[in-house]
């Protein structure tokens, strides 16, 4: 009888420690994830593929000391990493226009319109 009350004690102790691995697991998993998707999140918003460019309006929208998170939320899409500090968001409209944003510190201190093609 006793053997088998050790047995007993011996499972409830494993299967404590086991649902407090999973809980832990999942309570560092769940930020994790969030961090990778949370620009998918964002795009997923649009109605359209194309939505996650940037149009003229949006760029008129960005002022110095946003992050890159501030700007991804405006232009509703994540910018082509050009270098460590500079992102490159295609026109949604007519794609004659590209927009180079540079960052610093994590901020915005830069915004450019670069004009692709003019038709005449």
């Amino acid at each position: 009888m006793v053997k088998l009350f050790k047995n007993i004690k011996l499972r409830q102790k494993i299967t404590i420690l086991i649902i407090l691995v999973v809980v832990n697991l999942l309570l560092f998993l769940t930020p994790l994830t969030y961090e990778i998707n949370k620009y998918y999140y964002i795009e997923e918003t649009n109605n359209y593929r194309w939505q996650k460019f940037m149009n003229e309006e949006e760029f008129l929208q960005l002022e110095k000391g946003m992050t890159y998170m501030d700007v991804v939320k405006i232009a509703k899409g994540r910018g082509e990493r050009l270098t460590d500090y500079s992102y490159l968001w295609y026109d949604e409209l007519l794609l004659t226009k590209q927009y180079i944003i540079t960052f610093e510190d994590h901020q915005l201190v830069g915004k450019f319109m670069y004009l692709k093609y003019q038709f005449e």
